[in-house]
Formats: C-alpha cells, structure tokens, sequence
C-alpha cells in the first residue's frame, strides 16, 4: 500500500472525509474490493454486461476525489459523454450536414483501462508522486478476478461514478491526436465513450482516417485499447445513416427518425383518450422530455394537436434519470410495460 506520511492527496481526501486517519486507510486499501455486481442483457440479446456498483462509501469517496482532481482530468472537446451541459445531440448534430459517415466502437472500453493505464496518464501530468497515483489506483479500480487481458486485474468499472470522467481524461491525448489530424484533412470527430464518429464529404476520405486510428493505437499501446471492427459502419447519404439513434436526414439536420415519430403520435393518441396507465404515461413523459432536446418543433405540434394544450401540461420536466436514456444500452426500448419505444 502508499504511504501516507506526508501525502497531500491523502491529507486533502482525509479533510474531505468523515474517517478517521485509519479508517480512511482501510478505505481506500480495500476499495478494489468493495462493488456489488450485477449483470444487465445488451441490446438486441448480445449477452450480458456486468455493471459493478461501488458501495455508498466507496462511491463518496470516488466523488471527493474527482472534486480534488477535476481541473487536471478535463476531457478534449470532441468528447461529449458525461459532461454538464452535453448530450448526445453534440454527438450527432456536427456530422449531419457531412455526405460520409464512419463509426467506429472500442471493445470492452472501461474494463480495458486498467491500473497500468492510469498510472500512465496521471504520471504524464507531472502534477502527482507515484504514491498519490497509487492511492487514486486503489480507488478508482475494482479488482477482477477474472481478467479479460494479461495486463491485471485492476481496471475501471462500468458502474462506478467516477469511471466515465476518468475514461475520459485518459481518452484526451487520443482525441487531441485524432481531431488535430482530421481538422488537417477536412473531416469531423466527435466521441460518446466507446463511440467514435467521424465524418466528411470526400470520398473514400474515412478509410484513411481508419488507418491513421489504427496506427495511434498500436503507438499509445498503453491505452490497451482494440476497435470492435464487428460494428465498424461505413456509410452514405444513399443509407440510413444514425448515431446513438438520433438519425441524420439528408437534409443536413438530425431527427428522431420515421419510426419514433410514428410511435409517438400513436401514444400521444392514446393518451389524449385516457387509455394510458399513470405509469405508461409518465413514461411517455419522459420520453418527450428527452426527445424535445432532439426534435423540438415536432413534439409541440403533437402537443397541441392531441389537446394537451401546452408543454406544461404534458410536464416536460427534467430527466431525473438520465441514464435511463444513455445511448449504451437504449434501456428504454422495447420495456414490456405498454409502451413501445
């Protein structure tokens, strides 16, 4: 374990804390093992993910040190997941006007950022010793008994709430090298976690982007990262073409897309009769809240045309509970409860 004597991240976490000196000790020596784990189906019958949650004081703790850390793991600006004010729309809207799109995936994205990884990124900072970088390890990793790779068995867990900005911060050096380069050859990038999308006009443009991924990859080979080339998508104006299910119309705008707006109008029907159950209909309503940041004009003339009136009565309130709407997993579609996206 670190040593503490003198250690100012362990003396700043201590004053943020309400442990005693051993006690926040056993803590953080212990963290690795301290997650629930449960598994939740991927989308379309893929199998299961496993979702490790940490306990409540170990999640405080993650929090307090994401406080402390915060300035030094600000993510680049291309990646738009997890961040205040950002939504999957700033994944989306910057491709729409682009006649070519590629989306790339990274295999087992937070499980592969393990505690070589981190290590890695903070030392680059200069900013932390090597105990302090220890103690963050301790922190942010859960152990795996079972490890996907030969690199460890300490790694980010997909659940943690601190696994998403650190996914980030480790992110940064790629998304920098990636977008300083695709400014250079007139294409677009954004990242949404594991979701990479780049876009242009110009022809087969995109294959050479690829490669130029692959071989930053097999340059920064710490980020211990592989592309899922399974759900490589490389396409057209000729085709459907649609991040984390916002689509991209020809037209150069995004859309909730044909079949959600067909959808929508048939349940916002039925609940103008009164035939939704309050639970289906507070679902609706959180549906609209999410889908009025995407296609404003389209859900106030529903609104108004099945009788609600105005906006308020159908109360778009805010998502309490965002992550019901994350792109990972779309949770949200195809629930048997009544309602059918």
């Amino acid at each position: 374990m670190a040593e503490f004597d003198n250690n100012n991240l362990f003396l700043t976490l201590l004053n943020q804390s309400p442990f005693s000196s051993g006690e926040l000790k056993t803590l953080i020596s212990t963290a690795p093992q301290r997650y629930k784990n449960h598994f939740i189906e991927k989308r379309n019958g893929r199998g299961r993910r496993l979702i490790s949650q940490p306990t409540r004081e170990l999640k405080g703790l993650q929090r307090s040190l994401l406080s402390i850390i915060d300035e030094v793991i600000a993510p680049s600006a291309v990646a738009v997941a997890y961040r205040k004010g950002k939504s999957i729309k700033d994944h989306a809207a910057p491709h729409a006007k682009n006649s070519y799109l590629l989306k790339l995936d990274f295999k087992d994205f937070f499980p592969s950022i393990d505690w070589f990884t981190i290590s890695h990124c903070f030392k680059e900072t200069g900013k932390f010793s090597d105990d302090e970088i220890k103690i963050m390890n301790f922190i942010l990793c859960r152990y795996d008994s079972e490890p996907i790779s030969l690199r460890g068995s300490f790694k980010l867990s997909i659940g943690a709430p601190s696994s998403p900005p650190i996914s980030n911060f480790i992110m940064r050096d790629f998304d920098e090298t990636l977008e300083n380069f695709c400014k250079n050859e007139s294409v677009t990038y954004t990242r949404y976690a594991d979701d990479l999308a780049l876009s242009c006009s110009i022809p087969r443009k995109l294959d050479e982007v690829k490669n130029f991924i692959a071989s930053i990859l097999d340059e920064k080979k710490y980020l211990n990262l592989f592309l899922n080339e399974g759900k490589t998508v490389n396409v057209s104006k000729k085709n459907k073409r649609s991040l984390v299910g916002i689509v991209l119309s020809n037209e150069g705008v995004i859309s909730i897309g044909r079949d959600k707006k067909r959808l929508i109008r048939a349940t916002l029907h039925k609940a103008s009769q009164g035939l939704l159950t309050e639970k289906q209909l507070e679902k609706l309503k959180g549906h609209l809240s999410y889908y009025i940041n995407i296609d404003r004009d389209f859900v106030y003339s529903l609104v108004g045309k099945y009788g609600f009136g105005s906006v308020s009565q159908v109360s778009f309130e805010t998502i309490k509970y965002p992550e019901v709407f994350s792109a990972r997993d779309n949770l949200f579609f195809g629930r048997d409860d009544g309602i059918p996206f």
